[in-house]
């Protein structure tokens, strides 16, 4: 007798599917779910009568037969963590969104930025420079309560050349072939026209006077202790005609502080009322005032007297000594960058033209 067998088989993972999830061959109506779970048609006995009954022949089973569906498994998992997990609150959209740099508004946020910050860079500015500003004074104020800064000089000169025309002789030698006498006076001033005929080649003789005037640049006095001049060279004097004004008239309060130019190794004397050297200069304290007030001091030049080819003209500048707290210092004084320059005088004023009213008059007056 033939055993007919039968399998029984659990129905192909209906919880794993999906509720209305597809086969291959589309969807499956009930009754063709049903049936396919239900028994397999027992199988025909072999034609041979061996009684071996075939394995019936697989057919293409459903995916869900074979393995899970594990995305679906990691759908649920991440559900599951979903729950789990807090909720993210959601983020907050930018208030203030940057406009598109294309449009009106954009091109106006650009402009707007780009004013404010010009204005930060020159407000900035602005600030550091009064902070260097108060450094800078800061440091000129602490070096002035005892001296200047560093490099800069602590007293400063300056030279004026005058005659007093009541007690001094003003003579100059002119180039050769000078005939002011034909001419009357520049300007009607004899003084102006003796600065002219030394613009034009000639030079001062006999005697100048200088009026120094110093000016200290720190809080310390300064003491002059000697005057002196410094001969840079020597040459001979024009040759042309001598002219001339001025001369004793009066006693007026003039320095009697000399310096002779043929004896330089010499310093500055003081002389008497009746020009006789006494002393050297300056025999008293003589103080430059302190912090910038100037001071004045008038130094008699002579240069002595000479006749023909031998007499000479010095070119020269001073050297004023000076002390300042302990230290021995030096400043040296020109005529505005350039040597002062004197020649030799005459021995009688018969020898030149002497101005008067309207010109000079001829050569022998007395002066």
């Amino acid at each position: 007798m033939t055993e007919t067998t039968s399998e029984q088989h659990e129905p192909a993972a209906e919880s794993a599917r999906p509720a209305g999830a597809a086969s291959d061959g589309g969807p499956v109506e009930p009754h063709e779910r049903r049936e396919g779970a239900g028994q397999r048609q027992p199988a025909e006995p072999d034609a041979t009568g061996t009684g071996d009954v075939p394995e019936p022949e697989a057919g293409p089973e459903p995916d869900a037969e074979a393995e899970p569906d594990t995305e679906t498994e990691a759908a649920a998992e991440a559900g599951d963590q979903t729950e789990a997990a807090p909720a993210t609150p959601p983020e907050e959209p930018d208030p203030d969104p940057d406009p598109d740099p294309d449009s009106e508004g954009g091109r106006l946020g650009t402009r707007v930025r780009g004013q404010l910050r010009t204005f930060a860079l020159a407000a900035a500015g602005v600030a550091l420079s009064a902070v260097v500003a108060a450094v800078v004074s800061a440091y000129l104020d602490i070096w002035s309560a005892s001296e200047p800064p560093p490099g800069a000089p602590r007293i400063t000169a300056a030279s004026e050349v005058w005659w007093d025309l009541l007690n001094d002789h003003h003579l100059v030698r002119a180039a050769p072939g000078a005939t002011y006498e034909k001419k009357p006076l520049l300007m009607g001033d004899a003084q102006d026209t003796l600065a002219q005929i030394v613009t034009e080649g000639g030079v001062d003789a006999g005697m100048m006077r200088i009026r120094l005037i110093l000016t200290n640049l720190t809080r310390t006095p300064a003491t002059i202790t000697s005057v002196r001049a410094r001969i840079e060279r020597t040459h001979p004097v024009p040759a042309g005609p001598l002219y001339y004004c001025g001369g004793p008239q009066g006693t007026a309060d003039v320095s009697r502080v000399t310096l002779d130019l043929t004896l330089p190794e010499r310093p500055a004397m003081e002389q008497d009322g009746h020009e006789q050297p006494q002393a050297q200069y300056p025999s008293t304290k003589v103080q430059v005032a302190a912090q910038g007030d100037p001071a004045y001091f008038d130094v008699a030049v002579q240069a002595g007297t000479a006749a023909g080819p031998t007499t000479l003209a010095y070119e020269f500048v001073l050297d004023i000594g000076y002390t300042q707290g302990s230290r021995q210092q030096h400043l040296i004084v020109d005529a505005s960058g350039r040597p002062f320059v004197l020649a030799q005088g005459i021995e009688t004023w018969t020898e030149a033209f002497r101005c008067n009213d309207t010109g000079w008059s001829t050569p022998g007056g007395a002066g």
